[in-house]
């Protein structure tokens, strides 16, 4: 009996070990999978992240090669230029093709008393493929200064003007453009301000859907949103800087619906600081007129 007994323990404990060493083995089985899973999705995400570095190196690397080679189209452009320079008036065309690329770039070179009848500037064009670049230089003592440079992607750019915006009797340089990213209207203007010096040009102003009142120097415009649902603005123009002067907008119930009235405020909608100055029972006479008035009141 006791024998018996005896078997039994001794039976019950190679079992147990028996099953410790199988489970043992299975969690070092397990353990050996997980970790080689594991090291393999690293080296998948390693791959993943080294090909997209590799990739940003080698865009940025074109385009550092693109700049070089489109600062050399600028530096041959004031060449011409240079000797042209005795003559205050002069305009050139031609087109270059950038070696080691398939793309090519027009260049436009001209000269003349474009903002001022005391000093003539010097207005170079480069037409790339994606981009449009303007440079412009003020001659003076014979010598070329830039002193404005502006790129647009080609696909934005609708042209550019000369003319005073501010009221202060000097044309200032706008380039226009049509952003091609989102809905609703999104006409927009940068603003370069001829400084008093009659040579040099401020920082860029940008405006969207800006309608330019120069006698008044005011800007009044239609903000981004939908036809009939965005709010109508009127700046000031302090020498280089812009007053924010008011928004125009719809008054709207707690359901969403028009009143009928229309707010004035100091601010755009939920905005810090937003403060109604007064509500009218229609839109002033002074905004009726600006580009865009059918898309706020969404007549189109």
């Amino acid at each position: 009996m006791i024998n018996n007994y005896r078997k039994l323990i001794i039976t019950t404990y190679i079992i147990a070990f028996t099953l410790l060493f199988i489970s043992c083995g299975q969690q070092d089985k397990e353990k050996s999978v997980r970790s080689k899973y594991k090291d393999t999705t690293e080296v998948a995400i390693n791959n993943i992240v080294q090909q997209r570095l590799e990739k940003r190196k080698q865009v940025e690397d074109e385009a550092k090669i693109d700049s070089i080679k489109l600062d050399k189209v600028l530096r041959d452009a004031i060449q011409i230029a240079e000797e042209n320079k005795h003559s205050d008036r002069f305009k050139k065309h031609y087109i270059v093709s950038i070696p080691d690329s398939s793309y090519k770039v027009s260049v436009d070179i001209s000269s003349d008393f474009y903002f001022t009848k005391k000093y003539p500037h010097l207005i170079i064009r480069r037409n790339a493929p994606n981009t449009n670049y303007i440079d412009i230089y003020s001659k003076t003592d014979k010598q070329f200064y830039k002193v404005l440079a502006h790129e647009q992607w080609i696909l934005e750019y609708t042209g550019d003007t000369i003319c005073d915006t501010n009221g202060d009797n000097l044309k200032d340089f706008v380039v226009n453009w049509y952003g091609v990213n989102g809905c609703c209207l999104k006409a927009f203007s940068n603003v370069y301000l001829l400084r008093s010096d009659k040579k040099s040009f401020s920082n860029s102003f940008e405006f969207i859907n800006p309608t330019f009142s120069p006698r008044e120097q005011l800007i009044r415009g239609v903000c981004y949103g939908h036809p009939g649902e965005t709010e109508m603005y009127k700046y000031r123009w302090k020498g280089e800087t812009v007053d924010t002067l008011e928004y125009i907008y719809y008054e709207k119930n707690d359901k969403g619906e028009k009143t009928g009235k229309v707010i004035v405020s100091n601010r755009l909608q939920y905005r810090n600081n937003h403060k109604i100055l007064k509500r009218l029972k229609d839109i002033p006479v002074e905004y009726r007129r600006i580009e865009g008035y059918d898309w706020f009141i969404g007549n189109l």
